[in-house]
């Protein structure tokens, strides 16, 4: 059929083979979940999951090269021509020992019941391979009236898997839906049980909340549920200004600009930011680029105060522009760009700050770009003079002087006292090592 609009049209073609394959030897099946739902709102559809009356092993029998993902749960994967395929059977579940998993699974024959185990409405429809619709609860109506809404009654599917709830939430916020009152007052009943749910599925969700088209949505969600006060590594939302949070939805659509913006709205400090992302089990380099952001934002909050203090007005712009030199080299290129976007965004309501201090602080974010892409180098290995290059005319042994020398130079170069040439730097190394001496 391929009547798909917002799909792959060759990975249509594959998906419905499977479909095809499987009635042809007597199974029911249909496309389901995610799938359906995007393709109902217009949204690219990433990815095609299938459910269906065959067994796991009756699967894998008709498709050769199938893989073995999650047989217990009864779950296929299909490969068709380079594409894969999650293959489930219709089942039923139970014995939610830990709020997340089930420790019982029974394999039924109908689609409708397998519904009935679906976490929302909008993923409780099914569609089969001439593209009709089973939605046995409603939730095309639920799509069209933008609802999340749970599938039966809340408190049970919350129970059965409390991660549901921040994924209901992440649905409000992606698809700027509202949450079905029955659904919220589920959700606020079950919350303590998001204590179960490991941090990597937590973060997971909140990634996607945070890289999507309106997060401050999201966020504003969690904060009248206070959902992320009972996960395992809490975060209180309380002090967030309501106001501001809409710039959450102006930053470019990635989780690290976002992810920034509300930890400084946090008042979260680099320190506060190396615990808390550990905790909530970012990566290394999520971290590092977290921290290096926050560390270069609170060395301009300080020199801003100490230029405004230190120097009469006429000399205030050229150390501002020596000072965010300087604390590129410290931070990094990255930093500085994270803070430029950001800072573009934030109204002076945002900052605790004379109105001197907000003139150097606007001044800064008119010309970061410009002061940054003059500096020309921006690590020890661009300058024209290497470390061995000075071991080798001095005929000295190495040490701390070198590092301190070369990174002399380096700022030297950076704030425009000297030209990044090969005889001037050395020239400049040998006074000031003589000096020393």
């Amino acid at each position: 059929m391929n009547n798909w609009k917002h799909v792959d049209p060759a990975m249509a073609i594959q998906g419905e083979e499977v479909l095809r394959r499987l009635s042809d030897h007597g199974h029911q099946a249909f496309f389901v979940g995610g799938c359906v739902r995007d393709e109902m709102m217009k949204r690219p559809v990433m990815d095609m999951d299938i459910t269906t009356s065959a067994k796991p092993e009756e699967v894998m029998a008709l498709f050769e090269g199938s893989i073995p993902t999650g047989l217990q749960h009864g779950t296929v994967t299909v490969r068709m021509n380079g594409y894969h395929f999650e293959v489930t059977t219709f089942r039923t579940e139970s014995g939610y020992e830990d709020f997340r998993r089930p420790s019982e699974v029974h394999f039924v024959d109908q689609v409708e019941e397998d519904l009935k185990r679906r976490d929302f409405t909008m993923n409780a429809i099914a569609r089969d391979y001439a593209g009709h619709i089973i939605d046995p609860f409603n939730g095309v109506t639920d799509i069209a009236r933008g609802i999340v809404r749970s599938v039966g009654l809340a408190e049970e599917r919350f129970r059965e898997d409390a991660l549901r709830m921040l994924r209901g939430v992440r649905f409000a916020s992606i698809f700027n839906f509202d949450i079905d009152s029955l659904t919220w007052d589920g959700l606020l009943a079950e919350r303590d049980k998001l204590s179960h749910i490991a941090m990597e599925r937590v973060r997971n969700e909140m990634d996607k909340l945070l890289s999507g088209p309106y997060p401050a949505r999201g966020i504003g969600l969690l904060m009248d549920s206070e959902l992320l006060h009972y996960i395992k590594a809490p975060v209180d939302l309380s002090r967030l200004d309501r106001s501001v949070l809409s710039l959450l939805d102006k930053l470019p659509q990635t989780t690290e600009y976002r992810l920034g913006l509300l930890l400084l709205l946090l008042g979260a400090n680099s320190a506060d930011a190396d615990h808390k992302l550990r905790a909530w089990t970012y990566s290394g380099k999520v971290k590092d680029r977290m921290t290096r952001f926050l560390g270069l934002h609170e060395e301009v909050m300080n020199h801003l105060s100490k230029i405004t203090k230190d120097h009469k007005q006429g000399l205030r712009s050229r150390h501002l522009r020596e000072e965010w030199k300087l604390s590129l080299l410290k931070h990094g290129v990255p930093a500085s760009e994270d803070w430029h976007v950001i800072h573009r965004l934030l109204p002076q309501s945002f900052y605790e700050m004379s109105g001197e201090e907000y003139l150097l602080l606007k001044e800064l974010v008119e010309h970061a770009e410009e002061w940054r892409n003059e500096m020309g180098v921006y690590s020890l290995k661009e300058l024209e003079l290497s470390g061995s290059d000075l071991l080798r005319v001095t005929g000295r042994k190495g040490g701390p002087w070198l590092g301190e020398t070369m990174n002399w130079l380096l700022r030297q170069v950076v704030t425009g006292q000297l030209v990044n040439k090969h005889d001037i730097l050395l020239d400049a190394a040998k006074k000031v090592i003589s000096d020393e001496k």
